[in-house]
């Protein structure tokens, strides 16, 4: 049997929040090979990241877009920044590290840019 009419039918893309799941896989995913190739033997299986990637996504949704949420609300902004996901990172040190290093980097991004602009203007 040959291909029926909707083997060729566009497909729709998927919803934003969808492509933002898949993406989050994609990122552990990536996470997981990265490390995986340190040279220390570890290994994991295609089904243990897609539970961990299912894990990070069901917290990231339900537990840390809440904190956001609240720590924005309580400080009268419009929209989560940098500061409320520096506070949601405040019992981990080690990852509070890494957010405060990487917000340091956009921030010095921003300012760059802003100069450039400026000197372009």
């Amino acid at each position: 049997a040959g291909p029926s009419s909707d083997d060729f039918a566009p497909v729709a893309p998927p919803a934003p929040l969808e492509r933002c799941r898949e993406k989050l896989a994609h990122a552990v995913l990536s996470v997981l090979e990265e490390e995986g190739a340190g040279g220390d033997g570890a290994s994991f299986t295609r089904p243990f990241a897609q539970q961990l990637a299912a894990l990070v996504w069901d917290w990231s949704t339900t537990s840390l877009a809440v904190d956001l949420e609240h720590f924005s609300r309580h400080a009268k902004r419009a929209g989560v920044s940098i500061e409320d996901v520096q506070l949601a990172a405040r019992r981990n040190p080690q990852t509070k590290a890494l957010i405060d290093a990487e917000a340091r980097r956009l921030r010095l991004q921003r300012k760059s840019e802003k100069r450039g602009r400026e000197a372009a203007g």
